[in-house]
């Protein structure tokens, strides 16, 4: 059933974007309906015009004639009597007696403008009929939503179990702890009947259990101490649970001696993870993470409680598994507080899209602390590593193109319509997310930010092996897949593949992650893998079907193809897109194929893109108009498909040094 839901949900999604595409069509058709109601009213005072003043000229001159001219009524009717040709100049004597403004004279042209008059009026009211239904779609769709989210609500909540489950049985396994091992300890629980969803509930007894023993045998002091320190002999463990937003927060706090951070220091020194140079400035919260890592133990002998090198690395692994997140803060002699941050749900989040390039990724909203866009001087560079000014803190800043790596080429498609995104001035700086793993902060640039949106969450199949940092992939309204992304566990494996020396783990993701990559990136970074790029070429043509069937064939050959009505189009377009080739035609209103080569040459930028005619003029004056003014090739309408896109790919490609200078 949520399988189901989340499958209704992407339908949704789907129907929604169609449902924008149908009305954002709409309005585009009414605006070009406008446009074409008022060129038939132009036509008609034009048609108005035209018949009144004319008649009324006709009318001087025939007045005129008639008063001149001695020629007899029967030679001018000869084909009728003198009586009828008589009967016919008195009708003509009185209608003459009216003015051109009192009597109208229709002809073809005005009833055709009249019936084009009235079809418009009956095409008008079909088009309101279609905005009526169309609007009553998107009504409709408002409603399939609202209750979609209630039914996705309702069952989400039908999966979930209270933590009362997994939490009540820990106070009987405290009270035997403190029988064996004659330490007194009460376990508080609060929030037991919060709700957790069952997948991830059942991977919640293990990290709960580990860090109630660790609290138990590392934390609470024996009583005797605890009377020397003025504390109460039986110390206090609680598990605390509530909701905060679309997350369960679970925390686990002690009222014992906390954390000693001495003890973690040697451990790290001893473990050859930390110079006693860097222990002695290192701080807290760096040395926090230090007991998450694999193999850290200060436990001086081993027990059945700690000692036996299960470290927190365990907590940290499979609440990893379950999206989740911990950290821990303490304070000497007062206790210690671990926190789980946990997803309400694995199948449904809130997620940022952003492109890197042309291609779409995905990150869950709850692991960015802030979205921005860097101000002048708030980013500065040391070395090969940024920094970003961040809340009076330094964070290192990562392009998010130069952590992710291919194992296969891939095609620079255009991006799909509804990862379209609206265009930044040029003198801004690209966007950062800034994103807090555990106590580590780091910033990730992107190209473009798409939206924020709440998706369903696919898991991959069995047919592919993804990589670590890949929660699965989430599907758009158009059928589009995106990856979603953990950027912690991303950075954390690029910089893992990059350390080449002997440093411990925390100084890794803190202090000595930019000097790893300064020393390392020439050395050891992989060669980045090129992208198969899809050569771009914009045809100029003022026919829109032309363009339209050249725009077919060039798309299944490969290119990627725009479009452009006029020159003057096309020379806005060039000014902010690179095409490797431009295929133009002649004969253009507002700027012509010639006048286009004429400005094309003035800038080298444009000067330096190959140019290849298309037109119906085949003589040989405007073909070596065409050459001297820098044309590449010139084809003829119509033209043959393959040796067009043949001399195309060959002008795209640079290395091909065999091209004609003009093609016939």
């Amino acid at each position: 059933m949520n399988n189901l839901v989340g499958e209704l949900a992407i339908n949704r999604d789907g129907l929604s974007l169609q449902n924008e595409q149908l009305r954002n069509a709409l309005k585009e058709l009414l605006n070009r309906f406008a446009q074409f109601r008022d060129t038939v009213g132009h036509l008609r005072e034009l048609s108005d015009q035209m018949l009144v003043e004319p008649e009324r000229h006709n009318s001087q001159r025939t007045t005129v004639s008639a008063a001149q001219t001695d020629t007899p009524a029967a030679v001018r009717f000869p084909s009728r009597s003198f009586n009828s040709a008589f009967s016919d100049m008195s009708v003509m004597s009185a209608l003459a007696e009216f003015d051109p403004l009192e009597m109208d004279s229709y002809g073809a042209l005005h009833t055709q403008i009249q019936e084009i008059l009235e079809d418009i009026a009956q095409l008008e009211e079909t088009v309101d009929d279609v905005t009526l239904f169309a609007g009553q779609s998107n009504q409709i769709l408002d409603q399939q939503r609202n209750m979609l989210t209630q039914l996705r609500d309702e069952l989400i909540w039908a999966r979930m179990f209270p933590l009362g489950e997994v939490i009540n049985r820990f106070p009987r396994m405290i009270r035997d702890l403190s029988i064996t091992y004659h330490k007194p300890v009460a376990l508080k629980l609060s929030g037991a009947g919060v709700l957790v969803d069952k997948a991830i509930l059942e991977k919640l007894f293990d990290p709960l259990l580990h860090l109630l023993r660790n609290a138990f045998d590392h934390g609470i002091e024996p009583a005797n101490v605890r009377r020397q320190r003025g504390k109460p002999e039986q110390g206090q463990i609680e598990i605390r649970a509530y909701h905060k937003g679309n997350q369960t927060i679970i925390q686990v706090r002690d009222d014992g001696q906390g954390l000693d951070l001495n003890r973690i220091r040697s451990r790290a020194i001893a473990l050859g993870w930390l110079t006693p140079e860097q222990a002695a400035t290192v701080n807290p919260a760096q040395l926090y993470e230090l007991i998450f890592e694999p193999g850290f133990s200060t436990a001086r002998r081993v027990t059945e409680l700690s000692g036996r090198g299960v470290g927190l690395d365990v907590v940290r692994s499979q609440l990893r598994s379950i999206k989740g997140t911990v950290n821990v803060v303490s304070a000497p002699g007062r206790g210690t507080i671990f926190t789980l941050q946990l997803p309400l749900t694995l199948t449904i989040a809130k997620l940022v899209i952003c492109l890197v390039d042309s291609t779409a990724v995905a990150l869950p909203a709850d692991s960015i602390e802030e979205i921005l866009t860097p101000q002048s001087g708030q980013v500065q560079q040391s070395g090969t590593q940024r920094y970003l000014n961040w809340r009076e803190q330094i964070i290192p800043t990562y392009r998010l193109a130069d952590l992710l790596s291919y194992s296969c080429p891939l095609s620079e498609n255009p991006p799909s319509k509804v990862l379209s995104t609206i265009s930044l001035p040029k003198d801004w700086a690209l966007p950062m997310l800034v994103l807090r793993q555990d106590q580590q902060i780091f910033a990730l640039e992107v190209d473009r930010l798409v939206t924020e949106q709440e998706l369903v969450i696919k898991p991959f199949g069995l047919a592919i092996a993804p990589p670590s940092y890949a929660y699965g992939c989430t599907i758009l309204g158009d059928g589009s897949l995106v990856p979603v992304i953990d950027g912690a566990a991303l950075l954390a494996l690029s910089m893992s593949q990059l350390e080449e020396v002997s440093v411990t783990p925390m100084v890794t993701a803190y202090e000595s992650m930019p000097a790893i990559q300064s020393q390392t990136t020439s050395a050891k970074k992989p060669p980045a893998i090129k992208t198969a790029q899809a050569p771009t070429v914009l045809i100029i043509d003022d026919s829109a079907t032309l363009r339209r069937t050249a725009a077919l064939s060039l798309e299944r050959a490969g290119f990627r193809v725009l479009q452009a009505r006029d020159g003057r189009e096309a020379l806005d377009q060039l000014r902010h897109t690179i095409v490797q080739v431009i295929v133009c035609d002649i004969e253009m209103p507002n700027m012509n194929g010639f006048e286009f080569l004429s400005q094309r040459r003035k800038d080298e930028k444009l000067a330096a893109i190959p140019t290849v005619m298309l037109t119906s003029r085949g003589n040989e004056k405007h073909r070596w108009l065409a050459t001297r003014l820098g044309a590449s090739a010139y084809f003829t309408k119509p033209y043959l498909e393959q040796e067009f896109i043949t001399t195309l790919k060959n002008i795209a490609d640079p290395s091909n040094k065999a091209l004609p200078a003009i093609a016939q």
